[in-house]
């Protein structure tokens, strides 16, 4: 892949980022902004989540009949636009129609990054790329949370509207012109379901997404409600969540190299199983600021294993896999989101934790086993 591509590439990833992990840490403040619930308005986050995981679907087909650079160019600019209207919102109904568009059109940006990585770097870089690709993502994510604590929510996502028009400007004059287009549009989604390896996959995919979103999105609120926390604390609590992310999203890439992609992502699963069960018993808000680094170092191996060991499927099903990988995370995490506050409703946090807890362990224990077919692993 040439440099200044990887580049652009990097620079999508970082500018789709930014916000993202920062609005489950901005519920409280933006409810207050419009003066309703915070309940009311945690719909920000799966009204995001939901639309990026239906709309994902589409992009992948895309590629067979419309070059990799005309489909980033049109998503660009719909993000951009989307992000602007959020940031200009006038009331919380406005914000809940721009943040779903923004969802719509961010979804693009992960499966044509990993149809690309998957086509044109060899098998022994794959792991290195994707683990670049997301630990850039999270220096950016890092960035928008720890500025949640201290700027005005819609600046925080101005940012973004303006780093998208600056990076189509890009796209249009230095992106290579990947080609991977074939001679007919064509869905295969349901072919490469019937996949045994590529179904047990994208179970682990709605799980291990669903437990995550269930507790992510709901911790701002958590911190807040059962704490009274700052929204300068809060932010910080998430900052260290997100460094820890970076750290291991750039190691990860090496990590899964060395020792196989899904023993990373097994213990990712573990690490985040061990912060949930801190949450359980922790009275004060203060271990929190170290508890939080197993949640973000174990999502982050998680993610890099699992992803990297999708670029590994055959090239049959990797564009429609690519496509799937990016719908059912966002929709599960989606799900996870809706459900999590449902749960909290009826039975109170602690029973979230411990249902979160539990089955984020046994995800992970029996990761390899799984994916392998019930076949021991050889990393």
């Amino acid at each position: 892949m040439p440099k200044i591509s990887f580049l652009i590439f990097c620079l999508i990833f970082c500018t789709v980022s930014f916000g993202v992990a920062a609005m489950a840490a901005l519920i409280p403040s933006i409810a207050a902004h419009f003066g309703v619930s915070p309940d009311y308005a945690i719909r920000l986050t799966w009204l995001y989540m939901l639309p990026y995981g239906v709309v994902a679907l589409f992009w992948a087909p895309l590629t067979r009949i419309i070059k990799i650079k005309k489909i980033l160019l049109f998503a660009t600019a719909g993000f951009f636009l989307s992000a602007l209207l959020f940031s200009l919102s006038r009331s919380i109904h406005q914000a809940f129609i721009f943040r779903f568009l923004m969802g719509a059109f961010a979804c693009s940006f992960v499966p044509l990054s990993l149809i690309t990585v998957g086509k044109v770097i060899d098998a022994e870089s794959k792991a290195k790329y994707v683990g670049t690709f997301f630990g850039l993502s999270y220096i950016s994510t890092l960035v928008s949370v720890f500025l949640s604590g201290f700027i005005h929510w819609r600046i925080i996502y101005l940012i973004p509207a303006v780093s998208s028009l600056a990076i189509f400007a890009l796209v249009l004059t230095h992106l290579h012109d990947f080609d991977f287009r074939k001679t007919s549009f064509k869905i295969s989604y349901l072919e490469t379901l019937k996949d045994k390896n590529a179904s047990r996959f994208f179970l682990v995919i709605i799980l291990g997404s669903m437990l995550y979103h269930s507790l992510q999105q709901r911790l701002g609120v958590y911190l807040s409600q059962t704490f009274s926390l700052t929204q300068v604390v809060i932010s910080t609590i998430f900052t260290i969540a997100t460094l820890a992310a970076i750290a291991f999203e750039f190691s990860g890439g090496f990590l899964s190299s060395r020792f196989g992609n899904l023993r990373v992502a097994r213990i990712g699963f573990i690490l985040m199983s061990v912060f949930t069960l801190g949450l359980i018993f922790t009275r004060q808000y203060r271990p929190l600021f170290f508890f939080i680094v197993l949640w973000g170092s174990g999502w982050a191996l998680t993610h890099v294993g699992l992803s990297t060991h999708l670029t590994n499927f055959p090239d049959r099903i990797l564009r429609d896999a690519s496509s799937l990988n990016s719908s059912l995370r966002f929709s599960a995490g989606g799900l996870g989101a809706f459900l999590g506050g449902v749960l909290v409703t009826m039975a109170g946090f602690k029973f979230l934790f411990w249902l979160v807890a539990v089955s984020i362990f046994l995800l992970g224990f029996y990761l390899e086993k799984f994916l392998n077919g019930g076949k021991k692993s050889h990393g």
